[in-house]
């Protein structure tokens, strides 16, 4: 790889810096379980969990059963089920972990750049004022709309700083985006003050977290697949797991915590909760839903709306597949990146369908968006401008304009996509054509020329009348030297929503009733997500964490009422 096509940041652009090798993510929360032999399952969902509970009986049927009990459980090694650990054993507490994967470094946590957080030991030495709990509270409130719990949102962030100082106490160290550009303004900004990058990667993270945990008490098992949260007389009495799929563990416990990440390695699930649209994982394969199907089958309910955390480093589709990075981050098909330039975009009719600035600006937002409501969809560029972006990059082709993402772009020259493109056309998401109308037709774009036509007279008078995008991107499709159509999809590190819980992180059922021991955390929590995920980076890790505090100290408290 030339020097000049190193990616000069690694994902959200910060890992690289710290010396990272490989960041292939793990996805939000890998899960685990174990529970009692008397399983009594409350099911919401109809025959379909019927089945479900069917299939996991057949599993437990010839297994041998080991019975224990714990003070509470915790399912899932990732940010919100490590933090749950450490508060209830640092408040003295013998909690058990139950973790899907080998260890809980196979959880996200392992390998995401960092939590946003409020208050910090980290901004103070920094300078950073302006990263409040109140400003975040109030930001999250706008930016959800009515869709969170504003008084969960609330109590995650009254806990955002002891969660992260939890971590400084485990030995992490962590560095903010105005030490790693040495720019100040970015410590003004709310988008970036609240992000603290982690140092450590992998294991190196992860162990600290777990030794501190297993030296006040606290203990783990590994490679245990959760199965059923066991209610008695509508309270929970227990968990049922599967380890090294050879044993049931049935383990007696009044109080369940789920935070086992999202549902973005379980296509039956995307399928249905994103409503049939193709979308790229490029998550875990552990991230298969469990804890939000455990919660339902006790007869919790979940929130109405699911988002992603999208890929904001290029584009993406099916047809090209999840792989597309090797160990040190480089990207295998260069033609992806065309998604997130800002240029023309269409949807499978040839028409635009928004505006394409807001894609270029914030990818780890809108790049989901952009399929979750339309589908496929195609960027059109000339091969004036594919020339440029392989010779000199995008951003200085576009004059240098006052674009910060543009500045610290993830792979700011293409110097590798013409000889990557003919992948691109074999594998079906790319054609190059001497005219619009031959490229229109390869993908049944059938109003693309009228689309050009009109866009270019944008261009022309620089003010988009459609959609208002600004003038840096308003670049005209020329004639002359050709034109490239790439079809892309949303892709995503993982999926956002799922059960719906009150304040206090207490699974509600369908009457809105809290069902007593069951308390939810990390991406499963429905209730302190939204649509279109926040635009504050670092904030899945950010909520997570807090919500492990948040939900030691709800369970202590119901316990020990």
């Amino acid at each position: 790889m030339t020097m000049e096509n190193q990616p000069s940041i690694s994902r959200r652009g910060l890992l690289k810096w710290a010396g990272a090798g490989s960041i292939a993510l793990a996805a939000a929360g890998a899960l685990s379980a174990c529970a009692p032999a008397q399983s009594k399952l409350a099911s919401t969902q109809g025959e379909a969990e019927e089945g479900a509970d069917s299939g996991l009986q057949e599993r437990y049927a010839d297994l041998p059963v080991e019975e224990s009990s714990a003070y509470a459980v915790v399912v899932g090694g990732g940010a919100g089920g490590l933090l749950a650990a450490y508060k209830l054993a640092k408040e003295g507490k013998k909690p058990l972990l139950l973790e899907k994967g080998p260890s809980c470094a196979s959880s996200n946590l392992a390998n995401l750049s960092g939590p946003a957080a409020c208050n910090t030991s980290n901004q103070k030495a920094s300078g950073i004022t302006i990263a409040t709990e109140r400003a975040l509270y109030d930001h999250y409130v706008e930016w959800a709309r009515g869709s969170a719990n504003t008084k969960l949102l609330k109590n995650l962030l009254s806990n955002s700083t002891e969660a992260f100082e939890s971590l400084v106490d485990c030995g992490l160290h962590f560095y903010n985006y105005v030490e790693y550009t040495g720019d100040p303004q970015y410590g003004e900004s709310l988008k970036w003050a609240p992000l603290h990058n982690f140092v450590e990667v992998g294991e190196e993270r992860i162990q600290p977290i777990v030794s501190a945990v297993e030296a006040m008490g606290g203990s783990f098992i590994y490679n245990c697949e959760a199965t059923e949260v066991v209610l008695e007389d509508g309270v929970v009495a227990g968990v049922k797991a599967i380890r090294d799929n050879n044993t049931v563990l049935s383990i007696a416990t009044k109080a369940v915590f789920l935070a086992t990440g999202g549902f973005g390695a379980n296509e039956d699930m995307i399928h249905d909760r994103f409503l049939g649209v193709s979308l790229v994982n490029m998550g875990t394969p552990t991230n298969s839903g469990d804890g939000i199907r455990m919660a339902e089958a006790a007869g919790a309910v979940c929130e109405n709306y699911y988002a992603l955390i999208s890929n904001e480093i290029c584009g993406a589709n099916q047809k090209h597949g999840s792989a597309m990075y090797d160990a040190d981050w480089n990207l295998n098909n260069e033609n992806l990146c065309f998604a997130i330039y800002g240029g023309l975009m269409v949807d499978e009719t040839g028409e635009r369908f928004m505006n394409e600035q807001n894609m270029a600006f914030d990818p780890l937002v809108y790049s989901g968006q952009a399929g979750l409501n339309n589908g496929n969809y195609y960027v059109l560029v000339d091969g004036e401008y594919y020339d440029a972006c392989v010779a000199e990059g995008v951003y200085k082709h576009l004059g240098e304009p006052d674009w910060n993402f543009g500045r610290e772009m993830f792979y700011p020259v293409l110097s590798h996509a013409p000889e990557q493109f003919e992948a691109a056309v074999s594998e079906g998401w790319a054609v190059k054509g001497d005219t619009i109308a031959e490229c229109a037709e390869a993908f049944g774009l059938t109003n693309l020329e009228e689309t050009v036509k009109r866009y270019n007279e944008f261009c022309q008078s620089k003010e988009d009348a459609d959609f208002g995008k600004d003038p840096m991107f308003l670049t005209e499709i020329k004639d002359g030297k050709g034109y490239y159509l790439f079809e892309y999809q949303s892709a995503y590190w993982a999926t956002v929503g799922g059960i719906r819980t009150n304040d206090r992180l207490t699974a509600l059922d369908a009457d809105n009733k809290p069902i007593g021991g069951l308390f939810i955390g990390g991406l499963n929590m429905g209730s302190a997500f939204c649509r279109p995920y926040y635009d504050i980076p670092g904030t899945a890790c950010g909520l997570s964490i807090a919500s492990g505090v948040t939900g030691a100290k709800e369970i202590i408290q119901y316990l020990e009422a």
